[in-house]
């Protein structure tokens, strides 16, 4: 099958036609998710919002309450409790809650109870408590009751405890309960649901629904415990005083009502898509695929009869190429012939004019008479005491016997060695202010590596990145075995380079254009004759920071 499909066109249009069907239900498919995803998201963090807004809202109640409550009771810290009972304690505490009541006027009673739980005084309307409410409070509570006799209507008890002293030595002197109609905390969670379509509940630990609002459209007759079960909302509970329950429904359709018209702008998106897939493939199998294929078969055709030609009744530029194709065919097979001949002789030049480049670099000092003078100049040095001179002029001594070593290859201990002369002469000449320092693995001492190799990237690292640097700097060289392969890395601390810099360096290692000197385009073609492409040379650098060069190469080597 899948044989046929290679060798027909049609049934690869067709394969393409089915591809992006099956691409453009995934992504309305995924599309309606994301949506219906996000919209849920929405839901939920507003939900989330709406039941945080109104715990807060509910706390901030309480402690004004409890503000309320201490207030009225401060004299029983103040004064003796058996004053409060008096004609003239009664009337204080009875003023204090007037102005209390003006400014609360949801507070519709208060009583004041001592630490045995009798009661001392009662504010407002006569206050009947439950059986289940008769305890003394050890912290602030709050809860839902019928406190009055014949009232048939639920109230609020805030139940706040009274204690004197501080620390360890505190004492609860009695409790204060403050009665509250319920329109006040009513309203505090109606405007909570500004204009969003939700729903809020507070009930007690029995289910007794305390207030139950909504907003927007949702749906008349339902109750919470509907809305909970319902897909289409998004439920939320906490828990506030003493058991009382705050619950919060949002819509998910009511409040992302955008989402609708979303859904239907990517249905129509997908339906033009297709539409215009469907135009695009058919007039390309038409118009260009079709007559490829022609081409096709001709093409191969005229290989067993180049007698042939293809006859086309186009003016456009399929017509041109299958006019044009016979002629094509030949100048392509002779431009092959020439390209072939051309590779073969460019890669023997290539490779005489690399022979040379080394024995020119090879030839580029003879130093046989010089290393000679040096050393004549290091005796004399020592007569007159000079040891440093005497020392510079033994290393340059060295590194010229180096250069004339007739082999292109040395082991890396000897280059090694031959960088550590050249770091003395940098160390004099700079008088200490650039540093060369060496890190060789053991294992990689004995391994082969080119000749003059490391010298001039890190006269190059001396020289391009340390030399005009104002502080001191530091050029190390790292070798490491790695395997088969000599990891190489040249790091200095110097100016860096910039991008246009460092853009034009690395095109310069890919493609080198210099047909002399020591410099960076000679190593590069260096490692190409000894390495083939089996080298890695790259180079980072930042400016103000410095630049690192990381090599990779074979640790075998073979001699041209």
């Amino acid at each position: 099958m899948i044989q046929k499909i290679r060798n027909s066109l049609l049934l690869q249009f067709i394969c393409i036609i089915l591809a992006i069907l099956v691409v453009l239900v995934i992504t309305l498919y995924a599309s309606f998710y994301y949506v219906n995803q996000t919209t849920r998201n929405y839901s939920e963090t507003l939900a989330d919002s709406l039941l945080r807004q109104a715990d807060n809202a509910l706390g901030i109640y309480e402690e004004n309450l409890r503000y309320n409550a201490e207030s009225l009771c401060n004299f029983m810290i103040m004064d003796d409790i058996d004053a409060v009972k008096s004609e003239a304690g009664e009337a204080m505490i009875s003023s204090y809650y007037t102005q209390i009541a003006l400014n609360n006027r949801e507070i519709v009673s208060a009583v004041i109870f001592d630490s045995d739980l009798n009661e001392l005084i009662t504010l407002g309307r006569p206050v009947e408590l439950s059986e289940k409410q008769k305890y003394l409070r050890r912290k602030a509570d709050m809860n839902a009751d019928w406190y009055f006799p014949g009232d048939s209507n639920y109230y609020y008890g805030f139940y706040c405890p009274v204690y004197s002293g501080n620390g360890i030595n505190t004492v609860q002197l009695g409790m204060c309960v403050l009665i509250i109609e319920p329109w006040r905390i009513d309203g505090t969670l109606h405007s909570l649901l500004n204009d969003n379509m939700a729903a809020i509940l507070l009930s007690d630990s029995i289910n007794l629904d305390l207030s139950f609002h909504t907003f927007g459209n949702v749906p008349a007759g339902m109750s919470m415990e509907d809305l909970k079960n319902d897909r289409d909302y998004i439920y939320r509970e906490g828990n506030w005083q003493n058991g009382i329950r705050i619950a919060v429904v949002v819509s998910v359709s009511g409040n992302t009502s955008g989402s609708s018209s979303i859904r239907n702008m990517i249905i129509l998106a997908s339906i033009l898509t297709l539409g215009f897939l469907a135009v695009i493939i058919f007039f390309s199998y038409y118009q260009m695929a079709k007559p490829i294929h022609t081409l096709d078969r001709f093409i191969a055709n005229s290989i067993k009869h180049p007698e042939r030609r293809l006859n086309l009744d186009r003016t456009d530029e399929i017509g041109t190429v299958a006019a044009r194709l016979d002629h094509m065919l030949d100048e392509n097979q002779r431009m092959i012939e020439e390209i072939k001949e051309s590779k073969i002789r460019l890669y023997e030049t290539e490779l005489a004019q690399q022979k040379m480049e080394i024995l020119a670099y090879r030839n580029q000092i003879n130093p046989h008479f010089l290393y000679n003078t040096l050393s004549c100049m290091r005796d004399m040095a020592l007569i007159n005491d000079q040891d440093s001179i005497a020392e510079m002029a033994m290393a340059l001594s060295d590194i010229f016997r180096y250069a004339v070593k007739a082999s292109n290859i040395v082991t890396v201990r000897d280059e090694v060695s031959y960088i550590a002369k050249y770091a003395r002469i940098i160390e004099y000449r700079f008088m200490g202010k650039i540093m060369i320092t060496t890190d060789v693995e053991d294992e990689a001492l004995d391994k082969p590596i080119i000749r003059f190799f490391l010298q001039p990237l890190v006269e190059n690292s001396v020289f391009h990145g340390l030399e005009s640097k104002m502080d001191n700097g530091s050029v190390t060289v790292r070798i490491r075995n790695l395997g088969e392969r000599l990891e190489i890395t040249i790091t200095d601390d110097g100016c860096g380079m910039d991008d246009e810099t460092l853009n034009d360096l690395k095109e310069r290692i890919s493609e080198p254009r210099e047909n002399s000197g020591i410099g960076l385009s000679n190593i590069i073609q260096r490692l190409r004759l000894f390495y083939g492409n089996e080298y890695i040379f790259s180079v980072e650098s930042r400016v103000n920071e410095g630049t690192v060069i990381n090599i990779s190469v074979p640790d075998h080597i073979r001699e041209t």
